[in-house]
């Protein structure tokens, strides 16, 4: 891959923060920051575009007067070509817009006209330049009450706020780390002229849908410490959003601890889709189990220590014998309709990690008692 200078106007902002992190791991890529005060002196922007092989034009304003929207986003454009103009560079554009373009208000208006200024020079000295139309984006790190609901709800119901929505619409989304996926590409391969791509959201989804989607996150993670169901994508990126936004000390999860004579006994993952993780301490010369179970899958694995887990399949009377060491970890499987246990047949404590299919219901345990010798 070629070695190329990337550079980044608005870095200190949410999507260029998170372009730079995945600019920086392209290998050949070396990234240049341009920060908002360069676009006040004519000599630094020179130099920044003099470096640049593409620049991400992220710098822009979304809030404030209309005449400072306006004026901003459209001067922010200008004094950018200015630059490029007086040194004669033609490197790869790629201008950060927004689908508001598609709406009549003062910030798609301003986003549209600025585009359409870095169109006309690149069209007048025959530079790649691509206006990237983008939808709402999401993600760690987007600022609360500022332009995302996501990142609103996500902070207010971290902290036991309520959210309240104001205009319950649906609402086109991407996240972040796919944007920027995205626009990594693009720089990768330039267009020929002057490209308007319209980046498709990864999910479209009503305000109430969100917002019932991020209770579920908070009410699962508080109240049972579960994970949601993450098999589909715009689930994974959305509870991984909601995870960012908790304070450090909302972070520590505090399982209970089940003792008896035997040892210990701790659920440490639980998984709406997946089952759960525990571990267990069992004493020297200590048997767990003795039961089987109908529906019920289990994978068994020592951690430290030594132990042997038999099976027996129900009906039968030959016993299958395992061996297993922490020194040399292995999961065992435990089949159903088959009466099973572990042994402690060490000297130290043993560590044994499980794997089930289901969270654990006392009401419904399907654990059945059945001794296996």
């Amino acid at each position: 891959m070629s070695n190329k200078t990337i550079g980044i106007t608005g870095p200190d902002g949410f999507i260029g923060k998170h372009f730079a992190l995945r600019a920086a791991r392209v290998e050949g890529w070396k990234v240049v920051a341009c920060p908002r005060s360069a676009f006040d002196n004519p000599d630094e922007m020179k130099a920044f575009v003099s470096a640049c092989d593409a620049i991400v034009h992220f710098a822009g304003m979304n809030r404030g007067t209309e005449a400072e929207i306006h004026s901003v986003n459209v001067g922010l454009a200008t004094k950018l070509i200015d630059a490029l103009k007086a040194i004669g560079r033609t490197p790869h554009v790629a201008y950060a817009s927004s689908t508001q373009e598609e709406a009549n208000n003062v910030y798609g208006n301003a986003k549209r006209e600025a585009g359409k200024i870095l169109a006309e020079w690149a069209q007048s000295c025959g530079a790649p330049m691509s206006n990237l139309v983008i939808p709402n984006v999401y993600g760690a790190g987007c600022r609360p009450f500022y332009n995302s609901v996501v990142a609103t709800f996500c902070h207010q119901l971290a902290r036991g706020e309520t959210p309240t929505i104001l205009v319950d619409k649906e609402v086109e989304f991407i996240c972040v780390s796919e944007l920027v996926d995205f626009i990594a590409a693009d720089i990768l391969d330039p267009p020929d002229g002057v490209e308007r791509q319209r980046i498709r959201g990864t999910a479209h989804m009503t305000v109430s849908k969100l917002l019932e989607t991020l209770k579920s996150f908070r009410d699962l993670y508080f109240e049972s410490d579960v994970v949601p169901d993450l098999s589909d994508r715009t689930m994974q990126h959305l509870y991984a959003t909601f995870l960012s936004y908790l304070p450090a000390e909302k972070l520590r999860h505090c399982p209970k601890l089940h003792t008896d004579n035997r040892g210990s006994l701790v659920e440490v993952i639980k998984l709406a889709q997946g089952g759960q993780v525990f571990f267990s301490t069992t004493k020297p010369g200590i048997i767990r189990g003795n039961h089987y179970h109908t529906r019920k899958v289990e994978w068994f694995c020592v951690l430290k220590g030594d132990a042997v887990i038999r099976l027996r399949r129900l009906g039968t009377h030959e016993i299958q014998e395992f061996r297993v060491s922490g020194n040399q970890p292995e999961f065992i499987s435990i089949p159903v309709m088959h009466t099973h246990h572990i042994e402690n047949v060490g000297d130290e404590e043993l560590l044994t990690m499980f794997w089930c299919n289901e969270i654990f219901n006392e009401r419904d345990a399907d654990t059945h008692f059945e001794k296996v010798a």
